[in-house]
Protein backbone atom coordinates (compact mmCIF):
# COMPACT_ATOMS: atom_id res chain seq x y z
CA UNK A 1 0.00 0.00 0.00
CA UNK A 2 1.45 3.33 -1.09
CA UNK A 3 0.50 6.92 -0.55
CA UNK A 4 1.18 7.69 -4.22
CA UNK A 5 1.33 5.59 -7.38
CA UNK A 6 2.81 7.38 -10.40
CA UNK A 7 2.11 5.68 -13.72
CA UNK A 8 4.57 6.41 -16.52
CA UNK A 9 8.37 6.24 -16.47
CA UNK A 10 9.06 9.14 -18.83
CA UNK A 11 10.38 12.55 -17.88
CA UNK A 12 7.12 13.76 -16.28
CA UNK A 13 6.49 10.59 -14.28
CA UNK A 14 10.07 10.40 -13.03
CA UNK A 15 10.07 14.07 -12.05
CA UNK A 16 6.74 13.70 -10.23
CA UNK A 17 7.94 10.64 -8.31
CA UNK A 18 11.27 12.26 -7.39
CA UNK A 19 9.54 15.38 -6.09
CA UNK A 20 7.06 13.38 -4.01
CA UNK A 21 9.84 11.32 -2.49
CA UNK A 22 11.88 14.46 -1.75
CA UNK A 23 8.89 15.64 0.28
CA UNK A 24 8.82 12.41 2.26
CA UNK A 25 5.96 10.48 0.66
CA UNK A 26 5.79 6.74 0.04
CA UNK A 27 5.86 6.41 -3.76
CA UNK A 28 5.79 3.65 -6.35
CA UNK A 29 6.60 4.41 -9.99
CA UNK A 30 5.15 2.06 -12.59
CA UNK A 31 5.91 1.78 -16.29
CA UNK A 32 8.61 1.13 -18.82
CA UNK A 33 11.70 3.23 -19.54
CA UNK A 34 10.93 2.74 -23.24
CA UNK A 35 8.97 6.00 -23.22
CA UNK A 36 8.47 8.83 -25.66
CA UNK A 37 10.90 10.86 -23.52
CA UNK A 38 13.70 8.41 -24.26
CA UNK A 39 12.99 8.77 -27.98
CA UNK A 40 13.08 12.55 -28.23
CA UNK A 41 15.86 14.60 -29.82
CA UNK A 42 17.25 15.65 -26.44
CA UNK A 43 17.17 19.47 -26.57
CA UNK A 44 16.25 21.58 -23.54
CA UNK A 45 16.13 25.16 -24.73
CA UNK A 46 14.73 28.44 -23.47
CA UNK A 47 14.18 29.66 -27.01
CA UNK A 48 10.47 28.97 -27.32
CA UNK A 49 7.50 30.96 -28.63
CA UNK A 50 5.58 31.55 -25.38
CA UNK A 51 6.66 33.21 -22.14
CA UNK A 52 4.83 30.58 -20.04
CA UNK A 53 6.82 27.83 -21.75
CA UNK A 54 10.09 29.70 -21.36
CA UNK A 55 9.46 30.09 -17.63
CA UNK A 56 8.69 26.37 -17.33
CA UNK A 57 11.92 25.46 -19.12
CA UNK A 58 13.81 27.92 -16.93
CA UNK A 59 12.49 26.10 -13.86
CA UNK A 60 13.24 22.70 -15.43
CA UNK A 61 16.86 23.68 -16.06
CA UNK A 62 17.18 24.90 -12.48
CA UNK A 63 15.89 21.57 -11.14
CA UNK A 64 18.04 19.53 -13.55
CA UNK A 65 21.18 21.43 -12.60
CA UNK A 66 20.49 20.68 -8.94
CA UNK A 67 19.92 16.97 -9.66
CA UNK A 68 23.07 16.51 -11.77
CA UNK A 69 25.56 18.64 -9.80
CA UNK A 70 27.19 15.65 -8.07
CA UNK A 71 27.43 13.44 -11.17
CA UNK A 72 29.67 13.27 -14.23
CA UNK A 73 28.52 14.55 -17.61
CA UNK A 74 28.82 11.05 -19.09
CA UNK A 75 26.64 9.56 -16.35
CA UNK A 76 23.94 12.17 -16.89
CA UNK A 77 24.12 12.13 -20.69
CA UNK A 78 24.76 15.86 -21.19
CA UNK A 79 26.35 16.54 -24.59
CA UNK A 80 26.24 20.33 -24.76
CA UNK A 81 25.46 23.53 -22.85
CA UNK A 82 24.13 26.54 -24.70
CA UNK A 83 21.90 26.91 -27.76
CA UNK A 84 21.78 29.12 -30.83
CA UNK A 85 18.85 29.96 -33.09
CA UNK A 86 19.29 31.20 -36.67
CA UNK A 87 16.58 33.72 -37.46
CA UNK A 88 15.60 36.50 -39.80
CA UNK A 89 15.55 40.01 -38.35
CA UNK A 90 11.84 39.97 -37.45
CA UNK A 91 12.06 36.59 -35.69
CA UNK A 92 15.18 37.76 -33.85
CA UNK A 93 13.34 40.82 -32.57
CA UNK A 94 10.44 38.68 -31.37
CA UNK A 95 12.85 36.28 -29.65
CA UNK A 96 14.57 39.14 -27.87
CA UNK A 97 11.25 40.47 -26.57
CA UNK A 98 10.16 37.07 -25.27
CA UNK A 99 13.48 36.31 -23.59
CA UNK A 100 13.52 39.73 -21.93
CA UNK A 101 10.01 39.17 -20.55
CA UNK A 102 11.15 35.86 -19.07
CA UNK A 103 14.34 37.45 -17.68
CA UNK A 104 16.59 35.11 -19.66
CA UNK A 105 20.21 36.03 -20.33
CA UNK A 106 20.93 35.99 -24.07
CA UNK A 107 23.07 37.54 -26.79
CA UNK A 108 22.41 38.25 -30.44
CA UNK A 109 24.98 38.29 -33.25
CA UNK A 110 24.83 39.41 -36.84
CA UNK A 111 26.42 37.16 -39.46
CA UNK A 112 29.78 38.93 -39.31
CA UNK A 113 30.12 38.43 -35.54
CA UNK A 114 28.56 34.96 -35.51
CA UNK A 115 30.98 33.37 -37.99
CA UNK A 116 34.11 33.55 -35.76
CA UNK A 117 32.17 32.05 -32.84
CA UNK A 118 30.63 29.19 -34.84
CA UNK A 119 32.86 28.66 -37.91
CA UNK A 120 31.16 25.37 -38.73
CA UNK A 121 27.87 27.18 -39.34
CA UNK A 122 26.70 28.48 -42.72
CA UNK A 123 24.88 31.76 -42.20
CA UNK A 124 23.65 34.43 -44.60
CA UNK A 125 24.45 38.13 -44.28
CA UNK A 126 20.89 39.11 -43.37
CA UNK A 127 20.45 36.47 -40.64
CA UNK A 128 20.74 36.87 -36.86
CA UNK A 129 21.95 34.30 -34.31
CA UNK A 130 20.31 34.33 -30.87
CA UNK A 131 22.42 32.63 -28.20
CA UNK A 132 21.20 31.40 -24.81
CA UNK A 133 23.90 29.98 -22.59
CA UNK A 134 21.89 28.11 -19.92
CA UNK A 135 20.32 25.54 -22.27
CA UNK A 136 21.16 21.83 -22.21
CA UNK A 137 21.36 18.99 -24.69
CA UNK A 138 21.31 15.35 -23.63
CA UNK A 139 21.31 11.84 -25.00
CA UNK A 140 17.67 11.31 -24.01
CA UNK A 141 17.82 7.58 -23.27
CA UNK A 142 20.86 8.06 -21.03
CA UNK A 143 19.21 10.98 -19.26
CA UNK A 144 16.11 8.88 -18.52
CA UNK A 145 18.34 6.12 -17.12
CA UNK A 146 20.02 8.74 -14.94
CA UNK A 147 16.68 9.96 -13.57
CA UNK A 148 15.68 6.36 -12.85
CA UNK A 149 18.92 6.03 -10.86
CA UNK A 150 18.10 9.25 -8.96
CA UNK A 151 14.56 8.06 -8.23
CA UNK A 152 15.87 4.77 -6.88
CA UNK A 153 18.53 6.50 -4.76
CA UNK A 154 15.87 8.75 -3.23
CA UNK A 155 13.76 5.76 -2.24
CA UNK A 156 11.12 5.55 -4.98
CA UNK A 157 9.94 1.97 -5.51
CA UNK A 158 10.16 1.10 -9.22
CA UNK A 159 8.04 -1.54 -10.92
CA UNK A 160 8.84 -2.03 -14.61
CA UNK A 161 5.36 -3.21 -15.47
CA UNK A 162 2.41 -1.80 -17.42
CA UNK A 163 -0.83 -0.91 -15.66
CA UNK A 164 -3.61 -2.62 -17.59
CA UNK A 165 -6.50 -1.33 -15.48
CA UNK A 166 -7.25 0.86 -12.48
CA UNK A 167 -10.09 0.03 -10.09
CA UNK A 168 -10.95 3.39 -8.57
CA UNK A 169 -12.10 3.55 -4.97
CA UNK A 170 -11.19 4.91 -1.57
CA UNK A 171 -7.92 3.09 -2.14
CA UNK A 172 -7.18 2.67 -5.81
CA UNK A 173 -6.17 -0.74 -7.09
CA UNK A 174 -3.78 -0.81 -10.06
CA UNK A 175 -3.86 -4.13 -11.90
CA UNK A 176 -0.53 -4.93 -13.55
CA UNK A 177 0.26 -7.10 -16.54
CA UNK A 178 2.84 -9.30 -14.80
CA UNK A 179 3.15 -8.96 -11.04
CA UNK A 180 -0.39 -8.70 -9.74
CA UNK A 181 -1.61 -5.41 -8.30
CA UNK A 182 -0.63 -2.29 -6.37
CA UNK A 183 -2.78 -0.17 -4.06
CA UNK A 184 -2.41 3.57 -3.51
CA UNK A 185 -4.29 6.46 -1.94
CA UNK A 186 -3.47 8.78 -4.84
CA UNK A 187 -2.83 7.91 -8.48
CA UNK A 188 -0.96 10.19 -10.89
CA UNK A 189 -1.04 9.38 -14.60
CA UNK A 190 1.94 10.56 -16.66
CA UNK A 191 1.40 8.36 -19.68
CA UNK A 192 2.13 10.90 -22.39
CA UNK A 193 0.71 9.88 -25.76
CA UNK A 194 -0.91 6.80 -24.18
CA UNK A 195 -3.05 8.94 -21.83
CA UNK A 196 -5.88 9.51 -24.30
CA UNK A 197 -6.53 5.80 -24.94
CA UNK A 198 -6.10 4.88 -21.27
CA UNK A 199 -8.65 7.46 -20.15
CA UNK A 200 -11.09 6.62 -22.92
CA UNK A 201 -11.40 3.11 -21.49
CA UNK A 202 -12.76 4.77 -18.36
CA UNK A 203 -15.21 6.93 -20.30
CA UNK A 204 -13.10 10.10 -20.08
CA UNK A 205 -12.42 12.05 -23.28
CA UNK A 206 -9.59 14.53 -23.66
CA UNK A 207 -9.15 16.61 -26.83
CA UNK A 208 -5.63 15.75 -27.92
CA UNK A 209 -4.16 14.53 -31.17
CA UNK A 210 -1.12 12.26 -31.39
CA UNK A 211 1.66 12.92 -33.86
CA UNK A 212 4.67 10.76 -34.62
CA UNK A 213 7.85 12.84 -34.96
CA UNK A 214 11.08 11.46 -36.46
CA UNK A 215 14.67 12.11 -35.39
CA UNK A 216 17.99 11.26 -37.04
CA UNK A 217 21.62 10.78 -36.12
CA UNK A 218 24.41 11.71 -38.56
CA UNK A 219 28.16 11.35 -38.29
CA UNK A 220 29.99 14.67 -38.68
CA UNK A 221 33.64 15.75 -38.57
CA UNK A 222 33.33 18.90 -36.46
CA UNK A 223 32.22 19.75 -32.94
CA UNK A 224 29.05 21.81 -32.93
CA UNK A 225 26.65 23.55 -30.55
CA UNK A 226 22.93 22.76 -30.39
CA UNK A 227 20.97 24.96 -32.74
CA UNK A 228 17.64 25.53 -34.43
CA UNK A 229 17.23 26.87 -37.93
CA UNK A 230 14.09 29.01 -37.91
CA UNK A 231 14.65 30.06 -41.51
CA UNK A 232 14.63 26.58 -43.07
CA UNK A 233 12.98 24.86 -40.07
CA UNK A 234 15.18 22.23 -38.51
CA UNK A 235 16.78 21.58 -35.11
CA UNK A 236 20.02 19.83 -34.10
CA UNK A 237 22.21 19.06 -31.12
CA UNK A 238 25.58 17.34 -30.66
CA UNK A 239 25.55 13.65 -29.85
CA UNK A 240 28.22 11.29 -28.60
CA UNK A 241 31.21 10.34 -30.76
CA UNK A 242 31.07 13.28 -33.18
CA UNK A 243 27.45 12.80 -34.16
CA UNK A 244 24.57 15.23 -34.59
CA UNK A 245 20.93 14.48 -33.66
CA UNK A 246 17.76 16.23 -34.80
CA UNK A 247 15.59 16.67 -37.85
CA UNK A 248 13.17 18.86 -39.73
CA UNK A 249 9.79 19.99 -38.47
CA UNK A 250 8.14 16.83 -39.77
CA UNK A 251 5.37 14.84 -38.10
CA UNK A 252 2.35 12.76 -39.05
CA UNK A 253 -0.83 11.74 -37.23
CA UNK A 254 -0.52 8.41 -35.41
CA UNK A 255 -3.76 7.33 -33.74
CA UNK A 256 -2.69 3.71 -33.38
CA UNK A 257 -0.26 3.17 -30.44
CA UNK A 258 1.39 0.35 -32.38
CA UNK A 259 2.67 3.02 -34.80
CA UNK A 260 4.14 5.35 -32.16
CA UNK A 261 7.70 4.13 -32.77
CA UNK A 262 7.39 3.32 -36.46
CA UNK A 263 10.30 3.82 -38.83
CA UNK A 264 10.18 7.32 -40.37
CA UNK A 265 9.42 7.77 -44.05
CA UNK A 266 12.49 7.98 -46.25
CA UNK A 267 11.38 11.36 -47.62
CA UNK A 268 11.52 12.83 -44.11
CA UNK A 269 15.12 11.64 -43.70
CA UNK A 270 16.10 13.00 -47.07
CA UNK A 271 14.51 16.35 -46.25
CA UNK A 272 16.24 16.47 -42.86
CA UNK A 273 19.63 15.76 -44.42
CA UNK A 274 19.09 18.49 -47.02
CA UNK A 275 18.17 20.96 -44.26
CA UNK A 276 21.28 20.01 -42.28
CA UNK A 277 23.55 20.46 -45.31
CA UNK A 278 22.16 23.99 -45.75
CA UNK A 279 23.77 24.92 -42.43
CA UNK A 280 26.67 22.61 -41.71
CA UNK A 281 30.10 22.63 -43.31
CA UNK A 282 31.99 19.36 -43.57
CA UNK A 283 31.16 15.69 -44.07
CA UNK A 284 27.72 14.29 -43.10
CA UNK A 285 26.98 10.56 -42.94
CA UNK A 286 23.64 9.00 -41.94
CA UNK A 287 23.79 6.58 -38.99
CA UNK A 288 20.33 5.85 -37.59
CA UNK A 289 16.74 7.05 -37.33
CA UNK A 290 13.80 6.64 -34.98
CA UNK A 291 10.50 8.23 -34.12
CA UNK A 292 8.35 8.90 -31.07
CA UNK A 293 4.85 10.14 -30.27
CA UNK A 294 3.84 13.61 -29.10
CA UNK A 295 0.41 14.65 -27.83
CA UNK A 296 -0.98 18.09 -28.62
CA UNK A 297 -3.98 20.00 -27.29
CA UNK A 298 -5.98 22.48 -29.42
CA UNK A 299 -4.45 25.50 -27.65
CA UNK A 300 -0.96 23.91 -27.48
CA UNK A 301 -0.85 24.14 -23.66
CA UNK A 302 -0.57 21.01 -21.48
CA UNK A 303 -3.42 19.56 -19.44
CA UNK A 304 -2.72 19.22 -15.71
CA UNK A 305 -5.78 18.29 -13.65
CA UNK A 306 -7.53 15.68 -11.59
CA UNK A 307 -9.83 13.23 -13.34
CA UNK A 308 -13.45 14.38 -13.44
CA UNK A 309 -15.17 12.79 -10.46
CA UNK A 310 -11.93 11.73 -8.72
CA UNK A 311 -10.27 14.23 -6.40
CA UNK A 312 -7.29 11.96 -5.73
CA UNK A 313 -6.51 10.90 -9.31
CA UNK A 314 -4.42 13.33 -11.38
CA UNK A 315 -3.00 13.37 -14.88
CA UNK A 316 -0.65 15.33 -17.13
CA UNK A 317 -0.77 15.30 -20.92
CA UNK A 318 -0.36 17.43 -24.03
CA UNK A 319 3.32 18.37 -23.70
CA UNK A 320 3.59 18.92 -27.48
CA UNK A 321 6.98 17.30 -27.91
CA UNK A 322 8.41 19.61 -25.25
CA UNK A 323 8.31 16.95 -22.54
CA UNK A 324 12.03 17.01 -21.92
CA UNK A 325 11.90 20.81 -21.66
CA UNK A 326 8.71 21.37 -19.67
CA UNK A 327 8.15 17.95 -18.11
CA UNK A 328 10.54 18.35 -15.17
CA UNK A 329 8.96 21.59 -13.94
CA UNK A 330 5.44 20.31 -14.63
CA UNK A 331 6.20 17.05 -12.82
CA UNK A 332 7.34 18.94 -9.73
CA UNK A 333 4.27 21.16 -9.95
CA UNK A 334 1.98 18.15 -10.34
CA UNK A 335 3.56 16.48 -7.31
CA UNK A 336 2.96 19.58 -5.20
CA UNK A 337 -0.67 19.80 -6.32
CA UNK A 338 -1.38 16.08 -5.80
CA UNK A 339 0.12 16.25 -2.30
CA UNK A 340 -1.85 19.37 -1.37
CA UNK A 341 1.14 21.68 -1.19
CA UNK A 342 -0.36 23.77 -3.99
CA UNK A 343 -3.96 24.27 -5.09
CA UNK A 344 -5.34 23.26 -8.47
CA UNK A 345 -6.60 26.81 -8.86
CA UNK A 346 -2.97 27.87 -9.22
CA UNK A 347 -2.87 26.11 -12.61
CA UNK A 348 -6.31 27.13 -13.85
CA UNK A 349 -4.92 27.77 -17.34
CA UNK A 350 -3.81 24.13 -17.61
CA UNK A 351 -7.02 22.49 -16.38
CA UNK A 352 -9.19 20.34 -18.63
CA UNK A 353 -12.22 22.60 -18.15
CA UNK A 354 -10.68 25.28 -20.38
CA UNK A 355 -11.32 22.95 -23.34
CA UNK A 356 -14.86 21.96 -22.33
CA UNK A 357 -16.40 23.59 -25.40
CA UNK A 358 -14.52 21.09 -27.59
CA UNK A 359 -15.95 17.82 -26.19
Amino acid sequence: MYEFAVVGMGIAGLSTAIRLRENGYDVVLLGDEKSASASCAGIITLQLEDVKDILLVKESIKIINDLIKDYSIDEVGVTCRGFISIEDSMEAQESAELLKKADVVFKQFDAKDASPNWPWLKISEDEIVTYTMDDLSVEADQFIKFLIKIAREKGVDLERDWVKEIVFGERHKLLLQRIGEVEADVVILCLGAWTRDFLSKNGIVIPVIILCAPAYRFKIDEEIMAFSDEVYESYWRPGVNRTIVGGGYHAEIANDPSLFFQKPHLRFRNDAEKLLRLRLNGKIEFIEEWSGPISITPDLDPILDNLPGYENVFFLDGLRGYGLMRGVALGYLLADIASGRKDLDSVEGYRLSRLSNLF
